[in-house]
């Protein structure tokens, strides 16, 4: 199906422009910015799909038993993951830990995902939520079209842990310190003066740089 112009959602949730758009082979493998929406919804992927801009993110429903393929198809990892449903396969959830993919839940998260995943008890939370994340702003830099940064100096970055932070701030992202180690010199490299720094509650935060 084929839709065209704006589409609002209800309740105050930001609007965003809906381009054409297709269905992602899911065993595909990409580096583009993609949604995969896992459990038992089987409408939420198409609604997510009728509010988001497809020049920012690719949506992708899974089918039940599909969650390791798509994710692993996901390089370096999928952007946010959606969920609903009470469970989670032990190993998707091992899997959603190696790399700081944004996640949101229809419900309570299941035990065993990342604990930044966020709860939302109902369509338009979820929808309000990935919207703020694409519409991102923290310190000049924004979420580019397709992937990566458009950063305050006008060059592109791709730092997909980066990316992840700025999309989730000012929630705290788990994210190996691997990652947000590259984060800062990204950060640095540019200008910015903003650091990866442990939260309070555990996790991590981008907060401002030391003064040397």
């Amino acid at each position: 199906m084929v839709q065209r112009g704006v589409v609002s959602v209800a309740g105050g949730v930001p609007t965003i422009a809906a381009h054409d758009w297709v269905l992602a082979m899911v065993s595909a493998v990409g580096t583009e910015r993609r949604v995969l929406v896992v459990g038992d919804d089987t409408e939420l992927a198409t609604a997510l799909r009728d509010r988001l801009d497809r020049a920012y993110v690719t949506v992708i429903e899974v089918p039940r038993g599909g969650e390791l393929e798509a994710i692993r198809a996901c390089r370096p990892w999928p952007w946010m993951v959606v969920g609903a449903g009470a469970n989670v396969d032990s190993a998707v959830a091992a899997e959603l830990g190696r790399g700081p993919t944004l996640l949101v839940w229809r419900g309570s998260p299941p035990a065993g995902l990342p604990a930044h995943a966020i709860a939302a008890d109902r369509f338009t939370v979820v929808a309000g939520t990935v919207a703020t994340a694409l519409g991102a702003e923290v310190a000049g830099m924004r979420l580019a079209i397709g992937s990566g940064l458009d950063m305050p100096d006008g060059r592109h970055l791709a730092s997909p842990c980066l990316e992840a932070l700025v999309a989730s701030h000012p929630r705290p992202l788990f994210a190996p310190s691997r990652l947000t180690a590259s984060a800062a010199r990204a950060l640095a490299a540019h200008g910015v003066p903003l650091r990866p720094r442990p939260a309070p509650g555990g996790g991590t935060v981008l907060a401002r740089a030391e003064q040397s």
